[in-house]
C-alpha cells in the first residue's frame, strides 16, 4: 500500500514566495510522520500559517491575528495566546511547528517559549522551529532594511524587529532544546542561501531594477513559480535561516 503524503499545494506568487519556501521544507520534514488525524499546533501562525499550503486542520497560536487577516484560513483554529503561556494541557499535540517567530520576541523570552512548545508536544512527537540565524541572517537583515528604507523611507516592518531583538544563535537554540530533551535530540537543516535571499527580496521586496525586471516578466506568477523551483534546491551555505527538528522520546 502506498504511503500517505501530506496534502500540500503551493500556489506561489511574488508575495508569498519566501513563505512557500519555508513551509515546503517543513511539510517535507513531516512526511514520515504523516497521517490524517495528526494533531498539529503552529505557534506564531498568523491567520493562516501552514494551512495556506496544507489542507489539514491546525491549531494556531498568535497574539495578533488581525494583522494578517487578509490570509485567514478556515482550516486554522485561532487561539489568542503568547508562546510562553499557552492554554493547552501537557502532551496535547503530535507536531508543534513555529516558523520565524523566535526572532520577534525578546531574547530572554525564547527559552520559555521553547519549553512551552515542548511541554504541549506528546512523547514521540516532533517539533520543527525555523528562524533567521547567526551572523549571515543579521547581515542580510541589515541589507534588506537599508534597501527598503531607501525605497520606502521607513524601516522594513519585520527586518527592523530582527535587528532590534537580535537574531537567534543556532547553537543557543539547540542547547536549550537539548537541555530539555537530551543530547542528540536535535537535527539542524540550514535553509535559503544568502544569494537566494538577495534574489527573492531584491526582486519582490525592495524591487531593485524593477524598471528592467518588470518588462522582462519577472513579476508574473509564472516567474514566481520558476523562482520557487530554483530556490527550493538552493540551501547552500552561507544560509539565512536554521530549521531545527527535535523528536521527543516516547
Amino acid at each position: 500500500m502506498r504511503a500517505l503524503r501530506p496534502p500540500a499545494r503551493y500556489d506561489v506568487t511574488e508575495s508569498n514566495l519566501d513563505t512557500a519556501l519555508r513551509y515546503e521544507t517543513v511539510v517535507e520534514l513531516l512526511a514520515d510522520r504523516w497521517h490524517p488525524k495528526l494533531r498539529v499546533l503552529e505557534v506564531g501562525a498568523g491567520s493562516a500559517g501552514i494551512t495556506e499550503f496544507l489542507a489539514h486542520p491546525v491549531t494556531g497560536v498568535d497574539t495578533d491575528f488581525d494583522r494578517t487577516a487578509e490570509r485567514a484560513s478556515a482550516r486554522l483554529q485561532q487561539v489568542r495566546a503568547s508562546a510562553d503561556a499557552m492554554p493547552f494541557a501537557n502532551a496535547s499535540f503530535d507536531v508543534v511547528i513555529s516558523l520565524e517567530m523566535l526572532e520577534h520576541v525578546a531574547a530572554e523570552q525564547r527559552d520559555a517559549s521553547l519549553r512551552e512548545m515542548l511541554r504541549v508536544l506528546r512523547p514521540g512527537g516532533r517539533m520543527i522551529v525555523s528562524f533567521p540565524a547567526d551572523e549571515t541572517a543579521a547581515r542580510l537583515d541589515r541589507w534588506l532594511n537599508e534597501r527598503y528604507r531607501q525605497m520606502a523611507g521607513v524601516d522594513h516592518p519585520w527586518a527592523i524587529e530582527h535587528i532590534e531583538h537580535g537574531v537567534p544563535a543556532t547553537a543557543d537554540i539547540v542547547a536549550t532544546v537539548e537541555r530539555i530533551l537530551g543530547p542528540g535530540s536535535v537535527r539542524v537543516r540550514r535553509h535559503m542561501s544568502a544569494s537566494s535571499f538577495r534574489l527573492v527580496h531584491g526582486l519582490y521586496t525592495v524591487r531593485r531594477l524593477h524598471l528592467l525586471t518588470r518588462p522582462l516578466g519577472l513579476h508574473t506568477p509564472a516567474a514566481a513559480r520558476a523562482l520557487f523551483a530554483l530556490c527550493r534546491r538552493a540551501h547552500r551555505e552561507p544560509a539565512y535561516r536554521s530549521i531545527l527538528v527535535a523528536d521527543k522520546s516516547a
